[in-house]
C-alpha cells in the first residue's frame, strides 16, 4: 500500500467520522482545533492528519485511531448515536446544544454563566443534584 492510497483511505474515513457527526467541514476544524485550510488537505488526501489533530479526534471525539489510520474496529471507542441523543432533549435544548456547535463563543458565554451561577447557588445545586440517581 502506497502513501497516496493511504492519504485517500484517511481522507475518506474522516469525512465519514464527519457525516456521521452530522458536522460541517467548519465544525470539525472548531472541534479538532485546527485550521480550516489544514483539514481541507486531511479530507482531501493531500496531507496525513498532525499528531494532535489525532489525538483530539480520540479523546474529544471518541474516534478509533485504529479505525481510522488502518481501519479495524469500530469508528468509535464507545459507538455513541450522537444524532438519537440529541434527538432525544426538548427541542429547544436541542436548538441550543446546535447553536452553541456552530458560534463557539456562544458556548463560552453560556459556560461562563452556568459556571456563575453554581457559584452563586451552590446549596441550590448541591440539593437538587443530590436528588438525581
Amino acid at each position: 500500500m502506497n502513501r497516496k492510497t493511504i492519504l485517500q483511505d484517511i481522507a475518506l474515513r474522516l469525512k465519514k467520522i464527519r457525516e456521521t457527526l452530522g458536522f460541517s467541514p467548519v465544525d470539525m476544524t472548531n472541534r479538532i482545533g485546527t485550521y480550516r485550510s489544514s483539514y481541507y488537505k486531511y479530507e482531501n488526501a493531500q496531507s496525513f492528519p498532525h499528531f494532535t489533530v489525532l489525538s483530539r479526534l480520540g479523546n474529544s471525539l471518541g474516534v478509533s485511531l485504529d479505525w481510522l489510520i488502518l481501519d479495524k474496529g469500530p469508528m468509535f471507542y464507545k459507538e455513541k448515536d450522537y444524532n438519537n441523543t440529541l434527538a432525544a432533549l426538548p427541542p429547544e435544548i436541542q436548538e441550543l446544544v446546535t447553536q452553541m456547535e456552530q458560534v463557539p463563543i456562544l458556548k463560552y458565554e453560556i459556560l461562563l454563566n452556568f459556571h456563575k451561577f453554581k457559584e452563586s447557588h451552590k446549596e441550590t445545586v448541591l440539593e437538587e443534584t443530590s436528588h438525581v440517581v
